[in-house]
């Protein structure tokens, strides 16, 4: 019996309306949480081989050797590794090299993927990266020059375990033994270096080694667990991962409302039905049985449809993300799953349970009055009720997230602007002499029916909103980013510069025709106190490593100036207003520096807006000229240089110490990543624009009946079916053209905080949203009032089927 009355009901278009918008909002939660599910587990089950460790100690400088004496005599394993970069040359081709220098005991966890398998770094030898290999026009047998030192190659590392997830490495990574590394020369007072010592042991033999080392460690030293292990993934990534949730969380937006239109207008269409069954005997027992199995019934096939189309959405997102994400990811567990299930009957519940208790309580008196409706759960009630659960609902999924909190203000403001915009828009086309009589008949039914109006333009307003919302920031993913990085910038880096090399080093790029950039100071410190009050044990970033310190006269362009004054005077610091926000520091608080000689205090008098995606030099603080000279420093400047190779080998032959990074390099793999990750993007654009378009149908289906009422009274008084679709096409045009202005002002206002706030893009007004929207509101509801009015005209017989 439910099944015949599940397959009778089943050609109703706002049941399927239903049946998608769930099996959409399914599709999502399962596809995303799938995806992040691998990745954790991934990075969980295998954090021990990333860190090719139990613990690490990370230092800019060798610790003392009495730590690790001390570390061996509780039991634990120890293995060192020096992190730097520098150039190699195969010939008269340069390259810079990620070099990792371990000795014999590497890796401690893991496997060191090479080729030829089963190779270690030997003295005298270097495995080299497939990519550098290929740069440098190098094989198997061959040798390369790193820095002074001629090595060997003898493979190639394919993978290490302990490399992490960095898809901005600036260079390819070469792997050397520790032994070597004095050979180089590379290595020099100021060089950028990075100390890693790994530790192997069991939990009573770190607890015993912790009490002695943990009480020795410095600010810029850190100590890294298993759990405290820190991915690098890069800005953009992010920002990625953003547009993800954000793509889920309109899904879900869209669904709910779909879902909530279509199914309070398919339980209203079935007020008369349920009367007549009433009439004829039927019990409540009976229709709530039915009523419930066909509920369940819509549930299990939308859980069916909306897995098969979830898990392919995930096998494309993972075919498209692969080139960006760790490794082989283990198998997704179920709480994806849970999570799917959970939504779809979460929103099937707090949508429908109301416009099901009405059905069900329809009196048998509604065959004779089709006024006759139960009054149960007001409106006024019920509304707020589910619209706390809902959110409340999201919150918990999307784990309180900012952009949670963007489009809901949007959203608001979106249902404001409806309900102002909307009255006021009627008061007007009421106060309006139209001569036209298809307009003047499309106007006289939008305001017979003031409230039914409202809601349609909310409806599609939101639609408008929420697809605008998506389609603007997934142009700003790649836009953004091309739009910081001007055709004529840099792209080299010349670093670690001694201050005698300054002068020879300008002299060499004049007289090759080169312009460079400023000759940058940099001194190497850390904070120690703020207002007189130590930043020991503070967990900031800023606090717990060496800082980069500059001065100059002239304020970088793309620093602006956010408060106080330039430039700095004597004893004054100009600091990044992102970081002084972070660390509650305020314009004229004192900050205290330790460098290399002895402590040093500034007050800060201006705060700056530094873009450090624009891949020019930026620091967290700038002095002025002269503050610094007591502090040992080098130097950092930029060129572009578009030429052949010859004069970047010469370059780096005639100043072997200085390093050179290949900034074009680094903006073409960006940019690489970011176009991949558009690209899996496009696919959520799809999902959100389906439950759009459901909701534009399910909006569409409500009023249908009453319309083909007031069309066969028309035709009655002798209308033409011509007049008759012109009035429907200008009755959905004003709809779709006000829709798009109020979707306009929604959009700005959650662009603007989402851009901010959520995925740090400057914010500006964007015109096109104010002419795009209401035309594209216009033309699509206008074409969808001539298709609904030839269905309407075409003879009652079809308009039951579709009705029915």
């Amino acid at each position: 019996m439910i099944g015949r009355w599940f397959w009778r009901e089943w050609k109703s278009p706002a049941l399927i309306i239903v049946w998608l918008a769930l099996s959409l909002a399914v599709a999502c939660v399962l596809a995303l949480g799938s995806i992040s599910d691998r990745m954790e587990q991934g990075l969980s089950q295998q954090s021990r081989d990333f860190m090719a460790g139990d613990r690490v100690l990370r230092a800019p400088r060798a610790v003392p050797d009495a730590w690790l004496e001390e570390a061996t005599k509780a039991g634990l394993t120890v293995g060192k590794q020096l992190i730097f970069a520098t150039m190699t040359f195969a010939g008269d081709t340069p390259q810079l090299a990620d070099v990792k220098a371990v000795d014999g005991t590497y890796p401690l966890y893991g496997e060191l993927d090479t080729q030829p398998p089963g190779l270690k770094a030997e003295p005298g030898t270097v495995l080299l990266a497939p990519r550098l290999m290929a740069l440098l026009g190098l094989k198997q047998g061959d040798n390369i020059d790193v820095g002074d030192a001629r090595l060997r190659i003898v493979g190639e590392v394919l993978q290490e375990p302990d490399a992490g997830f960095n898809p901005f490495q600036i260079a390819p990574r070469l792997m050397m033994n520790m032994a070597d590394v004095e050979k180089t020369g590379a290595v020099q007072p100021g060089s950028r270096i990075s100390w890693r010592y790994k530790f192997a042991g069991t939990p009573e033999q770190f607890q015993q080694y912790e009490r002695y080392l943990l009480p020795k460690l410095q600010p810029e030293q850190r100590w890294i667990g298993l759990e405290q292990d820190e991915g690098a993934l890069g800005k953009s990534l992010q920002r990625a991962q953003q547009f993800l949730l954000l793509s889920a969380l309109l899904t879900l937006l869209l669904a709910i409302a779909a879902v909530t239109v279509a199914m309070s207008h398919y339980c209203r269409s079935r007020y008369d039905l349920v009367a007549i069954l009433k009439t004829l005997g039927a019990g409540r027992r009976a229709l709530a049985k039915l009523i419930i199995g066909q509920w369940v019934m819509v549930l299990l096939l939308s859980a069916i449809t909306g897995s098969v189309i979830g898990l392919i959405f995930e096998s494309l997102l993972m075919h498209l993300l692969r080139p960006v994400l760790p490794g082989e990811l283990p198998a997704a567990s179920f709480w994806p799953w849970l999570w799917a299930m959970g939504s779809m009957v979460a929103i099937s519940v707090l949508v429908g349970i109301r416009p099901y208790r009405l059905l069900l309580a329809t009196q048998p008196l509604r065959v004779l009055r089709q006024d006759a409706v139960a009054n149960i759960w007001p409106l006024k009630v019920y509304l707020p009720v589910m619209t706390g659960v809902v959110v409340a609902l999201l919150a918990l999924l999307m784990g309180g997230n900012t952009l949670l909190w963007a489009v809901l203000a949007g959203i608001l403001v979106l249902a404001v602007l409806a309900g102002g915009v909307g009255f006021g828009v009627l008061k007007l086309l009421r106060a309006l002499t139209v001569k036209h009589l298809a307009l003047r008949l499309a106007i006289n039914r939008l305001l017979r029916q003031p409230w039914v109006t409202l809601s349609q333009l909310a409806a599609f307003s939101l639609s408008f909103m929420l697809l605008a919302l998506l389609l603007v920031l997934r142009g700003d993913l790649l836009d953004r980013w091309q739009q910081q990085l001007p055709e004529e910038s840099p792209n080299y880096f010349l670093i670690n510069i001694a201050p005698d090399q300054v002068e020879p080093v300008q002299g060499f790029l004049t007289r090759h025709g080169v312009k460079s950039d400023n000759f940058y100071p940099i001194v190497r410190v850390r904070m120690t106190e703020i207002n007189g009050h130590s930043t020991e044990g503070n967990p900031d970033e800023a606090l717990n490593r060496e800082l980069n310190l500059t001065w100059q006269s002239g304020r970088p362009e793309h620093n602006p100036i956010v408060s106080g004054y330039w430039p700095p005077k004597a004893g004054e610091t100009s600091m990044d207003e992102a970081v002084a926000r972070r660390l509650g520091i305020k314009l004229g608080d004192t900050l205290t520096f330790m460098g290399d000689t002895q402590p040093f205090s500034a007050k800060v008098t201006s705060l700056r807006k530094v873009d450090w995606e624009s891949m020019r030099p930026n620091f967290y603080f700038i002095f002025p000229p002269g503050a610094l000279e007591n502090q040992p420093q080098s130097f950092l400047t930029s060129f572009r240089w578009e030429g052949d190779n010859h004069l970047l080998t010469e370059l780096n032959r005639e100043f072997p110490t200085v390093s050179l990074l290949d900034i074009g390099a680094i903006i073409k793999q960006v940019s690489q990543v970011l176009e991949q990750v558009s690209r899996a993007l496009e696919l959520m654009v799809i999902l959100v624009t389906a439950c759009g378009l459901l909701l534009l149908l399910a909006q569409v289906q409500v009023g249908m009946r009453q319309r083909h009422q007031e069309l066969v009274v028309y035709r009655t008084l002798g209308a033409a079916k011509k007049l008759l679709r012109t009035t429907l096409w200008w009755e959905f045009a004003l709809l779709g053209l006000v829709s798009g202005l109020v979707a306009a002002l929604g959009a700005e206002t959650a662009l603007g905080l989402l851009q901010t706030k959520v995925f740090d893009f400057p914010w500006e007004p964007d015109w096109r949203l104010w002419v795009i929207l209401p035309l594209t509101g216009a033309v699509l509801l206008s074409l969808c009032g001539g298709w609904l009015g030839l269905r309407l005209l075409k003879g009652r017989a079809l308009f039951r089927r579709f009705v029915s």
